[in-house]
């Protein structure tokens, strides 16, 4: 039975006023990304296809910050391979994930940032984002996979901030947390799900942070005793106010799980946001 996954929310609970963010913890529910999950005593089985997506989109930013060639001088970029290669991504999506870090496509044509704004089943607010050498002809055809779904174009940037997040694995929350009460641009610090040292499935840490701050968040974090820095990104977090609560069994998370793996096959689609927010049918 498939259901609905998205990563926890970035809590509430005050922390002592020394600073203005707050930590929350892994019991939480919570939206942001969908992918596909089956329930094995809460053990997460990725679709194929959304972690191609998702390795993908990570060597592209991380080409895309810190130049196409992996090494000492971008170490983010490497990681971004290792991990590719781990997950079974072909070599040459790898080298068009590289190529498209720097705004080419594999055929070497300039690349034009899309996004599209759409409500899908249940109301869910999805936001679609990629790159296309020919933006008007992905537009249409993303435009007729929302149709076929029964989804709509329709505003849902709103429902979404645009922060940093850097992911940690090797330490817990409380070791983050000490560390960073003096940082500046932190914001939230919580348990996520997300992959370890080696690419496989672990709880990690999940720092968030102001736009600016993200790389030297991201710095500071790779310095904690016993860490390892495993992802730092942007990414679209939805605004607790505006999430859509859908019931991990049931036609709207099929329908919206089914949308979402259609949009996430496209070939210029790098990734989709939605504002879901799992909830048990049986609460």
């Amino acid at each position: 039975m498939s259901a609905l996954r998205a990563l926890r929310p970035f809590g509430r609970r005050l922390l002592p006023p020394l600073r203005p963010f707050t930590t929350t913890a892994s019991t939480a529910s919570g939206h942001s990304r969908w992918s596909k999950i089956k329930h094995d005593k809460g053990k997460v089985d990725a679709r194929r296809g959304a972690s191609f997506s998702k390795l993908s989109a990570d060597i592209s930013a991380a080409s895309r910050d810190g130049g196409p060639i992996p090494g000492s001088t971008n170490l983010r970029l490497t990681a971004a391979i290792a991990a590719a290669k781990r997950g079974g991504l072909p070599k040459d999506k790898i080298a068009i994930a590289i190529q498209r870090g720097q705004g080419r496509s594999s055929s070497g044509a300039a690349l034009e940032p899309v996004t599209l704004e759409a409500v899908g089943p249940g109301g869910v607010a999805l936001l679609v984002e990629g790159a296309a050498d020919n933006r008007l002809r992905m537009l249409q055809e993303v435009r007729v996979l929302l149709a076929r779904a029964g989804a709509r174009e329709g505003p849902a940037a709103y429902c979404f901030d645009r922060v940093g997040v850097v992911r940690v694995a090797g330490v817990g929350v409380e070791a983050v947390l000490e560390a960073a009460l003096e940082w500046e641009g932190v914001e939230d610090i919580e348990e996520a799900e997300g992959e370890g040292e080696e690419g496989a499935e672990a709880v990690v840490v999940a720092v968030r942070t102001s736009l600016a701050a993200l790389a030297e968040v991201e710095r500071r974090c790779g310095g904690i005793e016993g860490a390892t820095v495993v992802g730092a990104r942007i990414e679209m977090v939805p605004k607790e106010e505006t999430a859509v609560a859908v019931p991990t069994e049931g036609k709207v998370a099929d329908d919206l799980e089914a949308l979402v793996e259609k949009l996430e096959e496209y070939p210029d689609v790098g990734e989709v946001w939605t504002n879901a927010k799992a909830v048990d049918p049986e609460v």
